[in-house]
């Protein structure tokens, strides 16, 4: 599981926003888009400017602009990851559960716990 969250980190960190999970994965790996959420440019991603991307991420996803991801809205995640990230167990994503959800996989990802990702814990 938890190399499934490093993966899941990794991919949203360093992907461009025009998928979803495929194989487990987010999007593909790519230099621009770890400098676009890194704002500050440090070289690194705070779990602040990873939390901002991940609020930018959801509401992407959210085909239908209702407010909640729904398993349609996210057809390549597993029935598992889903359930696993929808706490109440209504069916549907809110922000706080995706944010939550998303937060785990950045813990997943920060090796060395100093609360910031580098290119290469994501990679």
């Amino acid at each position: 599981m938890r190399g499934l969250r490093v993966a899941l980190v990794a991919a949203v960190v360093l992907g461009p926003v025009s998928g979803y999970v495929q194989a487990q994965t987010f999007f593909p790996v790519t230099k621009n888009v770890f400098d676009v959420t890194d704002t500050n440019h440090d070289g690194k991603v705070s779990r602040e400017e990873f939390k901002a991307r991940m609020h930018e991420v959801f509401y992407f996803l959210d085909k239908n602009k209702d407010g909640f991801l729904t398993k349609d809205e996210l057809p390549r995640v597993s029935d598992e990851a889903f359930r696993a990230a929808d706490k109440n167990g209504d069916g549907k994503l809110t922000l706080d559960e995706y944010i939550d959800a998303r937060m785990h996989d950045f813990d997943a990802a920060d090796k060395n716990h100093d609360g910031f990702l580098t290119r290469d814990e994501v990679q």
